[in-house]
């Protein structure tokens, strides 16, 4: 792969991430009202969020996880035309964040958003690697999830940033800071999984960042179960009844699942227990191999690093706008293992192209026949298994 890797393919990906991002202006600004050319709600998933900030401010956090009353509240935004309905499934205290951001008018708001979410980017790879940030910049808004994640308007690059802080304060040795900061990523609980089983392995160091995160987790707690105890107790029962199954639902995009539970259950439909076992078993693999990485490898970069991706094997559900998290990881390997980069470089370009190219083809899969195969999961495999490779020989070099 790295041999394929000449300056003239790689104005490819120039070529097609401003194509994507040009695109993607052209219909919003080309659109009517608060939809985009293709009749779609500009920035899709943030209308969940404006909305549950929205319903906050009208006196309706009691509501806050009823279907019906969140359909009304987002008509009541966007119009009757509303062309789909979006759930918001985060905890309760996460809306809190968007009381003010519903403020303004809701594409407003949206740029707002949008805005925030490059601007804690830019801040996320300066800290990274301040040397080449522009450059690391650049490359990464070719990369489709975090093109996701600022055009659906989701999340991807706040827990990038936030990672990002977890580990500015984890190389300090500031564990119990590392562990609190952590903490706020449990408006996506599952995208702590990873940093658990780190602390776990990281003994008294990993305990002070546990009991920073057990801290933080109820302050949060604390503080929905004040302000919005009748939501609170809806999203308690939200998450017993629904988040089990969430991949299962009717409208849920399955394409758009990037972890080994998408994976199976896209190739095995209708078979939803013998997916969730084997996707099981792929999570144990990934963490039995973390683990194994970890006792090789001392460095705090290199266990960090594996860390995060070990995140993505783990979640249940990792979608599309997540995997933004993985620029992390990148750069920590990047600037901290230069006999790597050869294979890091062959490792980007072949999950650039599984996301480019394979997420659109497992879309059409799963219309058209009714399965399909998620391209994401065995690029990251292979690219993970080649950088351990350069990896080992640079250690036993």
């Amino acid at each position: 792969m790295a041999r394929l890797l000449i300056p003239a393919r790689l104005r490819y990906a120039w070529i097609a991430g401003i194509a994507l991002w040009g695109g993607w202006l052209l219909s919003g600004l080309g659109g009517s009202g608060n939809l985009d050319l293709a009749g779609q709600v500009i920035g899709t998933d943030y209308l969940q969020f404006y909305a549950a900030g929205w319903m906050i401010r009208h006196g309706q956090a009691a509501r806050l996880y009823d279907p019906e009353a969140q359909l009304a509240a987002e008509r009541a935004i966007i119009g009757p035309h509303l062309p789909a309905y979006h759930a918001f499934l985060n905890p309760p205290f996460f809306a809190l964040l968007f009381v003010p951001l519903s403020l303004p008018p809701y594409p407003i708001s949206f740029a707002i958003w949008s805005a925030l979410q490059l601007l804690l980017l830019a801040l996320s790879l300066r800290a990274l690697r301040p040397a080449g940030f522009l450059q690391a910049t650049a490359w990464a808004l070719t990369f489709l999830p975090v093109f996701a994640s600022v055009s659906f308007g989701q999340n991807g690059l706040l827990s990038l940033a936030l990672l990002t802080g977890v580990w500015l304060l984890w190389r300090r040795n500031r564990a119990m800071a590392a562990g609190a900061l952590s903490g706020l990523l449990l408006y996506k609980p599952h995208l702590l999984l990873g940093l658990l089983l780190f602390y776990l392995a990281e003994g008294p160091r990993g305990r002070r960042a546990l009991l920073g995160l057990f801290l933080t987790g109820a302050a949060l707690a604390a503080l929905s179960g004040l302000l919005l105890p009748e939501a609170t107790r809806a999203y308690l029962d939200l998450a017993r009844s629904v988040y089990p199954n969430l991949p299962g639902w009717k409208e849920f995009p399955l394409w758009h699942l990037h972890s080994p539970r998408g994976f199976w259950r896209l190739l095995l439909p209708g078979q939803p227990r013998l997916a969730d076992a084997l996707a099981l078993l792929s999570a144990l693999m990934a963490a039995g191999a973390a683990f194994r990485f970890w006792r090789r490898h001392r460095e705090d970069p290199l266990r960090f690093a594996a860390a995060v991706v070990l995140t993505v094997y783990l979640t249940p559900h990792a979608m599309i706008y997540d995997w933004s998290i993985l620029l992390l990881p990148a750069l920590l390997l990047w600037e901290h293992a230069p006999a790597a980069r050869p294979a890091l470089r062959a490792a980007f370009a072949l999950v650039w192209v599984a996301f480019f190219l394979g997420a659109p083809l497992t879309a059409w899969m799963a219309r058209r026949i009714g399965w399909g195969i998620q391209w994401t999961l065995p690029a990251l495999t292979a690219a993970g298994g080649e950088v351990k490779r350069s990896l080992r020989e640079e250690v036993g070099g």
